[in-house]
């Protein structure tokens, strides 16, 4: 609707008031005047009521007075006398009639025809006293016996000679006779005039009130015709003027569009809408250009989007193709290396299987850096919280890192301060990742001197803990400039680094983000060739309670365990599935083979199986489908189906889940996690039989020297390789050999710190190279430093020094006489001479071939003869801790000065 009327909102509400005002004035009138008139009514029907009674009073009570009285006059009862004259003196009705009469100010007219009728009606009460003077005297009462009022009547003379009899009777003839009906006439006709008389004029009374009101109803009704009136005026002045053009204006703004260019809103409505209308169509109008440059601004961050989604699923696509596509190669590698180190080799050969499989683990170490990488970075990587020992972990950490700084004869020491618990609960997977990063970099940046760890407590809040640890070493350093760019991805120190130490640059990035969801934060202090110090805090909480150690189940004896059990392997790629059968078949099961899940499918309707593995990447039919119509068979609904895919990124497990398979494994395949699984699902009688000749891992060695050196354990743990294990035996007698000395020099100068340091780094070496009775010593020798008991220590320290002394003095025999030296005689190459020897050193050297150490073991004992004892010490070191660069050029110099010639004229 629209009205040519336009009205500013000021009129509209001074007109909303003044209405206001108007209606509110004329409803206070009218409800005045109403009540008024009703006041009115009510008050004219209240007296005239009250005057009818009145005048029914006063003929009441004159009816009362004449039937005490007659009833004396007939029965002579006394009652009735008492009666009588309590109403003449006490009640007054006639009194209080006339009375009240004069406060209702009574017309005079009704006065008078009161005040007659009370004249009558006392002449009517001489008559009641004579009567009763009569019965009084005709009953014999003296006069002093009567009521004042009858003793002051008088009978004439003829009346007092009168007997009783006749008196008695006298006294009813004059109650019934016809001149007191005629006096009692006289009594109730001016009553009943007066009531006639009343009755009309209240009558007019209440009509006159009766008409007031009908008055004020009139009034009211046209009153409300007025309110209703001028409501509908205010109500078309609200709608024309602001609810129509509002709803206009939302009804046109809900189908607005704003590539529209002639959209506008029709002014209408008060001077105020207008306005808006009017500004909201210049707005719109210098809107449209800024909407066309939005519109292209959209345009370009929509191409954006859809170039980084494009490559965030490229990314994600490449992830998973890359973790399958080098996952199932690595299967086959480490699967192969398994089976291989569960055959008899010569020692050569296990040191290649054991190459192999340290290369495949790093291969797999980066690729699992790139995957928790990308979890990390999509924000999916959370902290799984549990108990566990920070002490046990610590010493695992070291004892992982242990032999490689043993190797290069670089000191590790670990510092736990007194004040940090023990028993922890947090991530111990993440904690273990972060410092096992930072001790690798730590060993393999440092070539000589020691790696500290320190652990302290920084705060604790109830059961709240703040620790930092720190990773100290004497290796290359980082510059200023290599620590800008050190924890970011895909980065590290400088190129040269990449090229001679190797790594994927994400090491320290994904440390840092661990560190982070910790809550905690990581740092650098160092400087260029004189070692880094890498310090990183977190948060964790106290225990409840200490919690209980498991041992972690050992490869060794777990052969066979699945006899007589028949389980179904698919596997599309040939090799990973002859590897995996071949590991399923050392583990004692009946292995059948599929090659896709239409096979698959059939092979489970036709046989009973005990377990499924299933590769979930297959041509045609998928290992997820594949489960689902196994599933759907009859009877098939609880085969236990464990998923085995190189797919190692986030979600696979999920929807393996979701497919309906129990477990889920990922590629390299590990034997003893595929054990773990498949002992849930399946049980293994035969274990129990079989697990009498497994060996005892907690039986001691079963001689002496065995008791002080288990040589078989220690050679096991590092792949069977006695070379490496000699030369680590023979580089802790070197460094640690004179321990004790300085052990008993430390504890006389109270230095019990630097004491429990250097026993913990010899306990912890001794328990890595077999070493059990030394290990035992430094144990109770730390423990006496800790309770500070002067006896325990004497006697603990005594006993460490024999067994360290014993340890050396039997090691050095043992290299020579106990270990076969058939491996050798097997690298022994047929030289010329010593300088042809050399030159061949001194090439694999120069060229980084770690052979250059075999070369250099096999023509050991030529060098010794021909080189000085300190030449020969400081090359065997060089080459020991992969110091070849070093090696090369001390070498050339004693070639050079044998020969008189530089030897690189005849290498290159």
């Amino acid at each position: 609707m629209n009205s040519k009327m336009v009205i500013k909102q000021s009129t509209i509400s001074a007109l909303i008031l003044g209405i206001f005002f108007l209606i509110a004035t004329l409803l206070a009138g009218s409800i005045l005047y109403m009540s008024q008139s009703i006041e009115a009514e009510q008050t004219a029907e209240k007296r005239r009521t009250e005057f009818k009674q009145l005048g029914m009073d006063l003929a009441d009570a004159s009816d009362y007075l004449t039937d005490e009285a007659r009833k004396y006059a007939v029965t002579k009862d006394i009652t009735h006398l008492n009666k009588y004259w309590e109403e003449i003196n006490i009640t007054k009705t006639r009194d209080h009639v006339i009375d009240r009469l004069g406060e209702l100010d009574s017309p005079p007219a009704e006065k008078s025809l009161l005040a007659e009728a009370k004249k009558h009606s006392d002449d009517l009460v001489e008559t009641e006293r004579h009567s009763m003077r009569l019965v009084l005297e005709g009953l014999g009462e003296t006069e002093a016996n009567m009521v004042p009022e009858v003793a002051g009547f008088h009978l004439s003379a003829e009346e007092r000679l009168l007997s009783k009899e006749e008196k008695l009777a006298k006294a009813r003839d004059i109650m019934f006779d016809a001149q007191y009906d005629a006096d009692k006439k006289s009594i109730m006709s001016p009553i009943e005039e007066f009531q006639q008389v009343m009755n009309a004029r209240l009558e007019a009374e209440l009509e006159v009130a009766q008409q007031g009101t009908g008055r004020a109803a009139i009034l009211q009704t046209i009153l409300a015709g007025i309110i209703i009136g001028a409501v509908a005026l205010l109500i078309r002045i609200l709608f024309t003027q602001i609810n129509y053009p509002i709803k206009n204006y939302t009804e046109l703004l809900k189908d607005i569009s704003f590539s529209s260019a002639s959209f506008r809103l029709v002014p209408e409505g008060s001077y105020e809408l207008r306005l808006l209308a009017n500004t909201f169509n210049n707005l719109y109008g210098s809107f449209q250009d800024e909407l066309v440059k939005r519109g292209q601004a959209e345009e370009t961050m929509k191409a954006a989007k859809d170039e980084a989604e494009r490559a965030n699923r490229a990314k994600s696509e490449f992830l998973a193709n890359m973790s399958h596509e080098i996952r199932t190669p690595l299967n086959t590698i480490t699967g192969y290396t398994y089976l291989l180190e569960n055959n008899d080799l010569n020692l050569k050969q296990k040191e290649y299987v054991d190459k192999i499989d340290m290369a495949a683990k790093n291969l797999l170490g980066i690729i699992n850096e790139i995957l928790d990488f990308s979890k990390i970075e999509a924000r999916r990587m959370t902290l799984e919280i549990v108990d566990f020992d920070l002490f046990r972990i610590m010493d695992d950490l070291c004892g992982m890192v242990g032999l490689e700084a043993q190797r290069k004869g670089v000191q590790l020491n670990l510092n736990v301060k007194p004040d940090v618990p023990q028993y922890i609960k947090g991530d111990s997977v993440r904690l273990k990742q972060v410092i096992l990063n930072l001790l690798a970099n730590s060993v393999k940046f440092t070539h000589e001197g020691s790696i500290g760890i320190l652990v302290e407590l920084l705060s604790k809040e109830q059961n709240r803990l703040n620790l930092r640890f720190s990773i100290a070493d004497t290796g290359i350093g980082i510059s200023e400039e290599q620590k800008k760019s050190l924890f970011q991805v895909f980065s590290q120190g400088d190129a040269s680094t990449s090229r001679k130490y190797g790594g994927t640059g994400l090491g320290l990035a994904i440390c840092k983000k661990m560190v982070e969801l910790m809550g905690g934060h990581i740092e650098v202090v160092s400087e260029t060739g004189k070692g880094s110090t890498f310090s990183f805090t977190a948060n964790f909480s106290l225990v409840d309670k200490t919690p209980v150690e498991q041992k972690e189940g050992q490869m060794a004896g777990l052969t066979r365990i699945f006899e007589k059990k028949k389980i179904l392997l698919t596997e599309d790629n040939l090799i990973n599935l002859q590897m995996t059968e071949e590991i399923l078949n050392q583990l004692g099961f009946d292995t059948d083979t599929a090659e896709n899940g239409f096979t698959a499918i059939q092979m489970v309707e036709q046989n009973f199986y005990d377990a499924a593995i299933m590769d979930i990447r297959m041509p045609e039919m998928d290992g997820y489908e594949t489960t689902r119509r196994i599933r759907a068979l009859q009877n098939k609904e609880n085969l236990p189906i464990i998923a085995l895919s190189a797919d190692a990124v986030e979600g696979v497990a999920e929807k393996a889940k979701a497919a309906g398979m129990n477990g889920y494994l990922t590629k390299p395949l590990d034997p003893l996690k595929l054990i773990e699984v498949l002992k849930s699902y399946i049980q293994i009688e035969a274990a129990e039989e079989d697990s009498a000749d497994m060996p005892d891992q907690e039986i001691e060695a079963s001689n002496d020297n065995q008791a002080y050196l288990d040589w078989e354990k220690a050679i096991g743990r590092i792949g069977g390789n006695k070379k490496k294990y000699r030369e680590i035996v023979e580089q802790f007698i070197r460094n640690h050999s004179e321990d004790a000395d300085k052990l008993e020099n430390l504890l006389s100068l109270k230095e019990f710190t630097e004491a429990k340091l250097l026993v913990h780094t010899v306990k912890g070496i001794a328990d890595n190279i077999g070493a059990i009775r030394l290990k035992e010593a430094g144990l109770a020798l730390e423990q006496a430093i800790l309770n500070n008991d002067q006896n325990q220590l004497d006697r603990a320290m005594h006993h460490f020094k024999e067994d360290l002394r014993y340890l050396c003095v039997f090691a050095t025999a043992f290299l020579d006489d106990v270990i076969n030296t058939e491996e050798d005689e097997e690298k022994k190459v047929a030289l010329g001479d010593v300088h042809q020897a050399l030159k061949m050193l001194i090439a694999l050297l120069q060229d980084g071939d770690v052979q250059a150490k075999d070369l250099f073991q096999a023509c050991k004992d030529q060098l010794k003869q021909n080189l000085g004892a300190k030449e020969f010490g400081q090359l065997d070191k060089n080459i020991s801790s992969y110091n070849f660069y070093e090696a090369s050029v001390d070498l050339q110099e004693i070639v050079s000065r044998i020969s008189g010639k530089s030897v690189c004229d005849g290498i290159s």
